[in-house]
């Protein structure tokens, strides 16, 4: 084939080419001014062709299981006072303080407590104050008053109670109350026992209504429920008997070791 007869095949090819590249261009003329619409990452669950899991959320409010249980493991135990009980008893049992039984229930004197009285044992310890309301919203709280009101005058009746643990050291104990409706000093009086051993009291008052206090054989610090006599030994066995004597040398009470 003769040059004159491809010159109409070569001048097609240059108009396609031409028009091809005109069109190349004004679409990437169009494509720079459009926004680009955004596609979604991909997740490696949606890759494998499987459900995204949703994460439930939990409802508003709501605690966490481990404060809930937390919460209950906390809370105060009311304890209605019985007859031979003291503050150092009612600590024991419950494994709190005598302070902080005093303090959540205002009370002055721990040998001032009543046979039916309603105590609040801090069990967890006592609450962090928070902040109290507005006055008008805030609703009245019982105060922590007996039961059973507390006689004010009368007679005090000293009884010893009994002998905790005889024959063991760290836990022998002579438990006395006072059994009357007037609080009783102690101070003068003594304890004896068969061999010639004498306890004297100090100053002490224990008042009526079941209140009293623990005279225990070992060394320690006494409190206002717990005195100790100093002994490096036990000091009673069953069949001894306790003679509790008062400041004008009377006997006020006697005792048998069971």
């Amino acid at each position: 084939m003769s040059f004159r007869q491809m010159l109409p095949f070569l001048f097609i090819n240059i108009v396609v080419s031409a028009a091809v590249v005109l069109s190349l261009l004004f679409w990437w003329d169009r494509r720079d001014n459009q926004p680009v619409a955004e596609v979604p990452t991909p997740t490696v669950m949606g890759a494998l062709g499987l459900p995204t899991p949703v994460i439930a959320e939990p409802p508003s409010g709501a605690s966490p299981p481990e404060e809930t249980a937390a919460a209950e493991e906390t809370q105060p135990v009311v304890h209605t006072v019985q007859t031979g009980e003291t503050l150092g008893i009612i600590s024991q049992r419950y494994d709190v303080t005598i302070d902080d039984i005093m303090v959540v229930n205002g009370l002055v004197d721990p040998n001032l407590i009543s046979v039916g009285q309603q105590l609040t044992i801090p069990v967890g310890g006592i609450p962090t104050p928070t902040v109290p309301a507005p006055a008008e919203e805030v609703a009245a709280l019982p105060s922590p008053i007996p039961t059973e009101p507390a006689a004010v005058a009368g007679e005090g009746r000293v009884e010893v109670a009994g002998v905790v643990d005889p024959g063991s050291l760290e836990t022998e104990a002579i438990e006395i109350i006072n059994g009357g409706t007037s609080e009783q000093s102690l101070e003068g009086w003594t304890i004896r026992d068969e061999d010639r051993n004498v306890y004297t009291f100090g100053r002490m008052v224990i008042f009526g209504e079941g209140a009293g206090v623990l005279v225990h054989t070992r060394t320690g610090s006494d409190t206002a429920t717990d005195l100790f006599w100093g002994l490096s030994e036990p000091l009673w066995r069953s069949g001894e008997t306790l003679t509790l004597w008062n400041a004008g040398g009377e006997v006020v009470a006697t005792f048998v070791v069971p």
